[in-house]
């Protein structure tokens, strides 16, 4: 099992599993209100099954809401992430996420598997069901293998390196064989487009976030007027552009505080932020802490 640092950048870089079996398993508590998984994507393909309490887990431009016992799908290059479900009485939630190389399910020598199957699904001719609630029998049959792959790997048990693959087969026959008439069409082709121009203005503040950062550059990576990409941002992230930049900003500080003995004015200023006071209103705002009791707590956490 792996933990998963919360302030990975938007596109994973992170080797999931080794060469010779590029398979992952994350399991993953969060206490009631805290943030569920980060914006993000990468090529792996992924299946994220929720063990306990409820999250709104979004794919591309599409939301779900997520329970127990269920799972979503996660194709290559999807955008992804989770949030608490807005209650009066906040759930905690947990997850077990399975990630995977598609080429693991390929063969050496090109064949029918490949072109009929894996192929088009990595080139979305195929849309498969994304949200498995368990209400079909065939659902359940998938989150029983599922389960079943989550645990096996765990627990590093004899021969799992083969009962996965075989059981990821099993799984992809029933999804591909619940994708009739779900090929893309103008209303998925117009929420890739979307989650397209996310990427971008995602990728410019990742890449800019120690210089000032303004709506109307961000506006111009999505080709969009300034007003239109502010509802559209919101639309697709929950929160303002403003909002992301400082969030960003403070991740990236907490990480110099954890692992730099720097003063913190520097350390505002390397993240992006030209105002002491502003930059620790911010800290405390993302992360319940001042910059300083944040480092401190966090080198006492790792004695």
């Amino acid at each position: 099992m792996v933990t998963i640092n919360r302030f990975d950048t938007l596109k994973e870089n992170r080797i999931h599993g080794h060469p010779m079996y590029p398979v992952s398993v994350y399991q993953l508590e969060c206490a009631a209100g805290e943030p569920i998984l980060e914006c993000h994507w990468h090529e792996e393909l992924e299946f994220i099954k929720v063990t306990s309490g409820k999250a709104t887990f979004q794919v591309g431009a599409d939301r779900y809401e997520v329970s127990e016992g269920q799972a979503i799908f996660i194709q290559s290059g999807d955008i992804h992430a989770g949030y608490p479900i807005e209650l009066e009485i906040p759930v905690s939630c947990s997850y077990d996420a399975l990630v995977f190389r598609a080429d693991f399910l390929a063969s050496s020598m090109y064949d029918a598997v490949q072109e009929q199957f894996l192929d088009p699904l990595l080139q979305r001719q195929l849309a498969p069901p994304v949200h498995l609630t368990g209400a079909a029998d065939w659902e359940q049959a998938v989150l029983s293998l599922l389960g079943e792959i989550i645990r096996s790997n765990v627990e590093a048990a004899p021969l799992h390196e083969l009962t996965t693959k075989a059981q990821l087969y099993l799984i992809f026959s029933q999804l591909f064989g619940h994708a009739a008439g779900q090929a893309p069409h103008s209303g998925a082709y117009a929420n890739r487009e979307k989650a397209g121009r996310l990427k971008t203005v995602l990728h410019y503040i990742h890449e800019h976030y120690q210089e000032p950062i303004r709506l109307k550059e961000l506006a111009i990576q999505a080709n969009m007027s300034e007003g239109h990409f502010c509802r559209f941002f919101r639309d697709m992230m929950r929160k303002s552009p403003i909002d992301y930049v400082n969030r960003y900003r403070t991740q990236q500080a907490a990480k110099q505080l954890e692992q730099s003995d720097q003063q913190i004015a520097a350390i505002a200023l390397d993240a992006g932020f030209d105002n002491i006071s502003y930059f620790i209103s911010v800290f405390k705002q993302h992360t319940g802490h001042t910059p300083s009791y944040y480092r401190k707590k966090r080198q006492q956490e790792l004695l």
